[in-house]
């Protein structure tokens, strides 16, 4: 949207590049960055377990823990880029995998099998996940978002399971799965897809949507006259928050 983000040279500050801070350049433009905040304010007060899908070992390394110490699980949840319609695209649970090289070491090799499931504490921390998916033609990212911490281990072995877990045995009353699946090559499927899935009906995500949807449309009412990369970073700082809640300033 911005057309800075075409015509003027990215900092190699992880703080004032545009990329690295929100995961948005000339090909993955703001939109996805909301919805990113979408997902992170409608699981607010939960406890969130984020699976990047494929790239557990470039999200570890990101997220600047030891690969041996990242929570292994046999499952992951996908939705297939590659069908036309949602309906069809949600596939739900399948058996996880991750990235390997050519040359595996026999950590790699022994591991193959395995996604990573990370705590995540902030918004900037969900971003650095989004961001280690984001250099293929597709990536996913599944948050799972718990009314109960102490539920944690329960999730990882739910996820662990011999037999394929149903989501409705896994998610609680006040649980929340959110999924951001998304197309970054035109050419490698016909549409990008928010899922968000909770045991009881909620008009939350409709609040949310509208006030998203507003502020990116004020946004793109003001993105032609943004000059710099500080300019920037503000415009998408404001695009991004949250709206204020009732007794809040």
């Amino acid at each position: 949207m911005w057309p800075g983000l075409w015509e003027q040279e990215y900092s190699d500050d992880a703080d004032l590049n545009p990329w690295r801070r929100y995961v948005v350049n000339n090909n993955d433009g703001e939109a996805l960055a909301v919805w990113r905040a979408l997902a992170w304010e409608f699981t607010a007060g939960l406890s969130r377990f984020v699976i990047p899908t494929y790239y557990r070992d470039e999200a570890a390394q990101l997220q600047g823990i030891d690969r041996a110490a990242v929570q292994l699980v046999r499952w992951e949840y996908e939705v297939d880029l590659e069908q036309p319609e949602w309906l069809t695209a949600d596939i739900g649970f399948v058996p996880a995998r991750a990235c390997v090289p050519l040359l595996p070491d026999p950590w790699q090799r022994e591991h193959a099998g395995f996604a990573g499931l990370f705590p995540v504490a902030s918004f900037r921390h969900l971003t650095d996940l989004a961001l280690a998916v984001a250099g293929d033609a597709t990536s996913e990212i599944t948050i799972f978002a718990l009314q109960d911490p102490d539920r944690a281990s329960m999730l990882a072995s739910a996820l662990n399971q011999a037999h394929h877990p149903e989501l409705a045995e896994i998610l609680h009353p006040g649980d929340i799965l959110v999924d951001v699946a998304v197309v970054h090559d035109l050419g490698a499927g016909p549409a990008s897809y928010l899922t968000i899935k909770t045991p009881e009906a909620t008009d939350e995500v409709g609040h949310l949507a509208a006030h998203f949807s507003e502020a990116f449309r004020r946004y793109a009412t003001q993105a032609s006259q943004i000059r710099t990369f500080d300019e920037f970073h503000d415009a998408i700082d404001h695009l991004l928050a949250p709206p204020r809640r009732i007794g809040t300033t």
